[in-house]
């Protein structure tokens, strides 16, 4: 993977991971509410859902780093080094806006359910999910690719 992609790579994982930080807020806030003793048992379902969102943009932006790491120890092509980087930063982007408008709305994004904010959900973590498979598939090509050459 060349600089100028590796670099682009390294900085949308540090802005994703920074996302996934910030709405670590939120999360707190849930988790604190939770442990009211008169707390509402719908609270229970906020802190799952800003967890959730907290760890998509931690883990997400984790995995971006890590790819643009390791890219750099890998032959690979251009298209090869285009399909990581696009793959992981529409898995990055995509995993953290579609789990924080979940904690947001109330929806989990787990099915089209009609022209609501849940399908919208769906809809966004399915490029996510897309994303994030095509780059492994092309990171795990372009690792036995670089395992038969040495």
């Amino acid at each position: 993977m060349d600089k100028k992609l590796q670099g682009l790579l390294i900085a949308n994982g540090a802005l994703v991971l920074l996302a996934g930080f910030a709405v670590g807020f939120p999360y707190g806030t849930a988790v604190m509410a939770s442990l009211a003793p008169d707390a509402p048992a719908a609270v229970a379902e906020q802190v799952r859902a800003w967890h959730m969102a907290h760890l998509e943009g931690v883990l997400n932006g984790l995995l971006m780093l890590a790819g643009a790491g390791v890219a750099s120890l890998l032959t690979l092509t251009r298209n090869a080094a285009r399909v990581i980087f696009w793959g992981l930063v529409v898995a990055g982007w995509t995993n953290i806006v579609a789990s924080t408008i979940s904690a947001l709305t109330g929806g989990r994004g787990t099915g089209l359910t009609g022209l609501d904010w849940n399908s919208l959900d769906f809809l966004i973590f399915m490029a996510g999910i897309i994303g994030a498979i095509v780059a492994m598939i092309a990171l795990a090509l372009a690792g036995l690719k670089t395992a038969r050459q040495a």
